[in-house]
């Protein structure tokens, strides 16, 4: 069985390093790739196809933006089962609060370099708990282009996705600040979790995991 992991915006593997798998399991992880101009979510998600082997049984786990490419991906390619991790299953699982960004357009006036701009609030907001975590963000928030973090916050407050596919697995923390879990239906709540708990829990998700990928093996 092959995994596909999908970090969160703008991050890359290591969000996952900290997970421990069974040698058995074979893990790739799907790099983000630069956004063409005006590119749709659908069509950005066919060009990430080209890093997916499909012509054998694949899961796919995503965390955040992740989650929301993976339940995309979904709509393509049939993997056995689409895992999605502190992210949300339809557009109605949005908080409250970025659907009024959305309505008033806020994010489409905020010129790109804000987003790429580093405060320490986000840690409180992405829930970090360690210096190593806090490092990460940074570094994710400034190695991302302008362009591809507009792009991103524009797609996750408008993405028009109604349904949730049949095949999803959604594990969700109870202290989650970017998606509120009051919001959504997840399948497994980790008490105190936080944006980041696929790194700082990672225990208890790499045991989710194992157990979920053994049953569908």
């Amino acid at each position: 069985m092959t995994v596909y992991f999908i970090s969160g915006q703008a991050a890359d593997e290591t969000l996952f390093e900290n997970l421990v798998l069974p040698s058995y399991i074979n893990v790739h992880h799907v790099h983000w790739i630069e956004p063409l101009k005006k590119e749709s979510l659908s069509n950005y998600c066919k060009r990430l196809l080209q890093q997916i082997d499909t012509s054998n049984d694949f899961v796919l786990v995503g965390v955040s933006l992740g989650g929301i490419v993976s339940v995309e991906l979904n709509k393509i390619v049939q993997p056995k089962q689409t895992i999605i991790i502190s992210s949300i299953a339809t557009k109605k699982e949005l908080r409250p609060l970025l659907k009024i960004v959305r309505s008033l357009r806020i994010h489409k006036i905020v010129p790109g370099i804000f987003y790429k701009w580093y405060s320490p609030i986000l840690n409180w907001y992405f829930g970090t708990e360690t210096e190593r975590e806090k490092e990460l963000l940074k570094r994710y928030t400034q190695s991302a282009t302008s362009n591809y973090m507009k792009w991103a916050v524009n797609e996750i407050l408008n993405w028009q996705n109604e349904t949730r596919p049949g095949n999803l697995f959604h594990i969700h923390g109870t202290k989650d600040r970017i998606f509120p879990y009051r919001y959504s239906h997840p399948d497994i709540l980790i008490k105190g979790g936080t944006h980041l708990m696929v790194h700082n829990r990672a225990n208890e998700i790499s045991r989710i995991l194992v157990e979920r990928l053994n049953r569908i093996s």
